[in-house]
C-alpha cells in the first residue's frame, strides 16, 4: 500500500474517473470492484455518483473508510468483498475494474467474476474494465527493473508463460531492517480475447479505447478500457 497505491499522481486519478464518467449518468449506482484504497470510488462520490466499493484486503478496505468519513461523504460505502463471492443481482447502473483490478484467478475464475459483474448489472447497466494490454506488453516486455523510494530498494523480476498469458512479477523490498518478498501474478489478456468475453456473458454495444482520454485503441496502446452493455 505504502510504494504501489499511496503514490499514485492525484491527476493520473482524476484523468481515470473522468474517463469513466463519460459513461454514466450523475445519478448512478456505481460497483468499484476492486477498490483498494478508494482512490477512484471517492472522487466518483465527490462528484455526486453513489457508489459502493469493495476489496478483499481488509487493509485498504479501512484506509478507504477512513478517507470517506475524513469527507464526510455519505454516499459511497466500502465493504471487504472477494469479487468471486459477489452476491448481488440487478443492483447496479454500472461497474468499474480500473488500474488492472482483474485478472488474478485463472480464466474459468476471471470468467466467473464477469459472469457475476453481468448478473449484478441492471438491464442498460455498463461494465468497464481496464487493464494492461498484452500486445503492448509482450512487444515491449521488460523483464527486469529497479527503482529507489525513501530508503528502500525495489526490485521487480517478471516472467511471461505463453500457455496461460501470465505474467508473474517477483517483488523484493529490500531496507536497512526491512525485507520483504512476494509474488503477483495476473493474467493478461488481447483486445480480441476482451471483445470476446464480453459478448460471451452476453453484453452488447461492446467498445474499446486504449487510453483514458478514450482514444482509439491500437496495437501500441498500453490498455485496454473496454465497456459493454446489458440489453
Amino acid at each position: 500500500m505504502r510504494y504501489f497505491l499511496l503514490p499514485q499522481d492525484e491527476a493520473l486519478t482524476k484523468k481515470q474517473v473522468n474517463a469513466v464518467e463519460k459513461f454514466f449518468k450523475k445519478d448512478s449506482y456505481l460497483l468499484d470492484a476492486g477498490c483498494g484504497i478508494g482512490r477512484h470510488s471517492i472522487l466518483l462520490a465527490k462528484d455526486g455518483f453513489s457508489v459502493l466499493g469493495i476489496d478483499n484486503v481488509p487493509l485498504y478496505v479501512e484506509k478507504a473508510k477512513a478517507a470517506a468519513s475524513s469527507l464526510h461523504l455519505s454516499n459511497v460505502e466500502f465493504l471487504q468483498m472477494d469479487m468471486r463471492a459477489l452476491p448481488y443481482e440487478e443492483k447496479f447502473d454500472g461497474i468499474i475494474s480500473l488500474w488492472s483490478s482483474f485478472g488474478y484467478f485463472d480464466d474459468e475464475t476471471n470468467f466467473s467474476i464477469l459472469k457475476k459483474f453481468y448478473r449484478a448489472l441492471k438491464r442498460r447497466g455498463k461494465l468497464i474494465i481496464d487493464i494492461e494490454n498484452r500486445d503492448y506488453i509482450l512487444k515491449y516486455f521488460v523483464r527486469d527493473t529497479f527503482s529507489k523510494k525513501d530508503d528502500l530498494f525495489i526490485i521487480e523480476r517478471r516472467k511471461f508463460h505463453p500457455l496461460t498469458s501470465v505474467v508473474s512479477t517477483r517483488r523484493y523490498i529490500i531496507g536497512k531492517d526491512i525485507y520483504r518478498e512476494y509474488l503477483r501474478n495476473i493474467r493478461i489478456y488481447s483486445a480480441t480475447e476482451m471483445i470476446n468475453l464480453y459478448k460471451r456473458i452476453g453484453l452488447s454495444k461492446v467498445q474499446l479505447f486504449g487510453s483514458y482520454e478514450l482514444k482509439k485503441f491500437t496495437i501500441d496502446a498500453k490498455r485496454i478500457i473496454i465497456s459493454g452493455e446489458k440489453t
